[in-house]
Formats: structure tokens, sequence, C-alpha cells
């Protein structure tokens, strides 16, 4: 099993937060290789029936990683993809997904001056990215449900955004 290590060194913590941003380097991704073309994909049938073997949840054409469960596709599809089903709008899988929450946090960061250089911040994306896709982290719930969404829906008042329920709650 794949462990990340952090290593600091001494230097690294004497030196004061005035160098300008975040600087990453490469662990998991390649320069100039999307972390998304590392992996192979296939379309899956997601699919959730109840104890009588109803559906209670279809989607057709699901994109996932091929080394992802079926049971990971099926939380994927019938949890977090945004957009109503059988409309155009509906995300398809998880590199669209991940796509969505990896890219609204990168450019979050970049707004907020947060990377040293725009190549930090790429790096940033294609680490997190990969850590996602292959499984080696996840977010919880709440990103998944909300992370982007803006993006998706910039005219959009938020009602059919699952943050919306939590505060009626």
């Amino acid at each position: 099993m794949n462990e990340a290590r952090l290593d600091i060194s001494a230097a690294s913590l004497q030196a004061p937060y005035t160098q300008g941003g975040l600087t990453f380097s490469r662990r998991f991704s390649k320069e100039g290789v999307s972390p998304y073309d590392d992996l192979q994909w296939e379309l899956r049938t997601a699919s959730i029936t109840d104890n009588k073997g109803n559906t209670i949840f279809e989607q057709k054409d699901v994109e996932a990683p091929v080394d992802w469960s079926i049971t990971a596709t099926n939380i994927v599809a019938s949890k977090y993809l945004h957009g109503q089903m059988g409309t155009p709008e509906r995300e398809t899988g998880v590199r669209q997904l991940v796509g969505r929450v990896v890219e609204t946090i990168r450019d979050w960061g970049l707004a907020g001056g947060y990377f040293a250089t725009p190549e930090d911040a790429a790096i940033f994306h294609d680490e997190l990215a990969h850590m996602l896709l292959t499984q080696k982290l996840a977010f919880n719930s709440p990103v998944w449900f909300n992370v982007g969404c803006d993006r998706l829906e910039p005219d959009a008042d938020g009602q059919n955004w699952h943050w919306t329920r939590l505060q009626e709650a």
C-alpha cells in the first residue's frame, strides 16, 4: 500500500510565511500527463435495489475507473453526481465529479493567492485529482454535494443543492 509521508526540513520550519504562497512537488502525478489519462475508464450501470429486488436508483453509462468497485460507483452516482436525472445537465461520472471539485478548489486557491506560482496550482490540481481518482483519499459528503455546483448552475439560487436542505433542518 502506498503511504504518503510528509518530510519537513528544519529550514522550512524557520522560513517566514512571506514567500508568496504554497509550493508543491509531484509525488503521484507526472508533468504533462493528465491524472485522468493515467487510468483506464469504463461505462457502467449504477443500480441500487431494495430488499425485494426492486430498482430504487439506476443511472446508465456512468464513467468510472476500472479499478473502482461497483459499490463505489453506485454510491457516487446515487449520491454525488449533480443535476437532475435524465437531463443534459446531469454529471455522467467520476471524471466530471472529481473535475468539478478539484478545479473549484484549485481556482479558489488561485483567486486567494494561496499558490506561489500557477505551476504550483497545476501540480496541486494534478496531485489532488490523482489521489481522489485512485481512492488514496476522499472528501466527506458535503464537499461532493456542494463544491463547484455554482460552476454548473451559475444563475441558480442553490435550492436544489444539498446544503440548503441542511440549513432547513
